[in-house]
């Protein structure tokens, strides 16, 4: 069972980040909902706006990679206080630093993603197969597919 959830939270990982594969089901609304689609095409000055105030792109995608990284520090046995609001900053952003925010976003997905797979099947299990970390990206995700309409 735990090979069949590891498979699973691999897929849907993948997923939250490329999208759907044609031809097959998808666990979001369509196939061009994984996280690269609505931000790899935004400029740095797009991705720094802030609507009403919200949180900008910039801001939403940085959060989405510390808290996967905080995800696999915890179940590595990391666990030290955490600035949670901190973690929307930098909410503007240049050019190289929106570069660097996705790359972040991608190198913590594999960080995240290994930290995982190497647990023992009962702490896996008991870390609730990282499903806890999808439902929090997909929220993000979200709120990113959201603000892309309005900026």
């Amino acid at each position: 069972m735990t090979d069949a959830l590891r498979a699973r939270l691999r897929e849907i990982l993948r997923e939250t980040y490329e999208g759907g594969l044609p031809g097959e089901g998808t666990e979001y609304l369509d196939h061009q909902s994984g996280i690269w689609a609505p931000l790899r095409p935004l400029t740095a000055a797009r991705a720094s706006a802030r609507p009403d105030g919200h949180p900008s792109i910039a801001a939403h995608a940085r959060h989405m990679a510390f808290h996967l990284r905080v995800s696999a520090e915890w179940v590595r046995g990391i666990r030290v206080k955490r600035d949670w609001i901190g973690s929307f900053e930098p909410q503007t952003v240049n050019d190289d630093q929106w570069q660097a925010v996705q790359r972040e976003l991608d190198d913590t997905r594999t960080v995240f993603l290994e930290a995982m797979t190497a647990l023992p099947d009962q702490e896996f299990l008991a870390e609730g197969a990282g499903t806890g970390a999808l439902a929090h990206l997909a929220y993000h995700l979200g709120a990113i597919r959201q603000l892309v309409h309005r900026v």
